[in-house]
């Protein structure tokens, strides 16, 4: 595999059921990894981009959380539906502007 131009780090980590913070797993973000992952597949863009599930990226309460290389553009609340503008404005080098991670301390 060629080096990619783009990475998409989707935090998947799972504190289990009842757990005493909020996680990305709870809030559907391996059902997003899997998503980001199959569409770039049908883009035919599995050179280019590199999706990668992680586990805490210390912004529980904000997930899913997705961090985009490079650029370290950190998004937040992203669901299934922001998907196609999510490759779209990583590919050109952007954040995804109504995602982004709003200020505040690490979790």
């Amino acid at each position: 595999m060629p080096e990619p131009l783009v990475q998409i780090l989707v935090c998947v980590n799972d504190r289990g059921e009842g757990g005493a913070r909020p996680c990305c797993f709870r809030r559907g973000s391996e059902e997003l990894y899997y998503r980001l992952k199959d569409r770039i597949k049908e883009l035919g863009l599995r050179d280019e981009v590199l999706v990668t599930r992680t586990g805490c990226l210390r912004h529980c309460s904000r997930g899913p959380t997705v961090v985009v290389w490079p650029g370290n553009f950190w998004h937040g609340g992203v669901g299934l539906e922001d998907v196609e503008d999510l490759i779209a404005a990583a590919r050109r080098g952007e954040r995804l502007e109504r995602r982004r991670m709003p200020p505040g301390p690490w979790e």
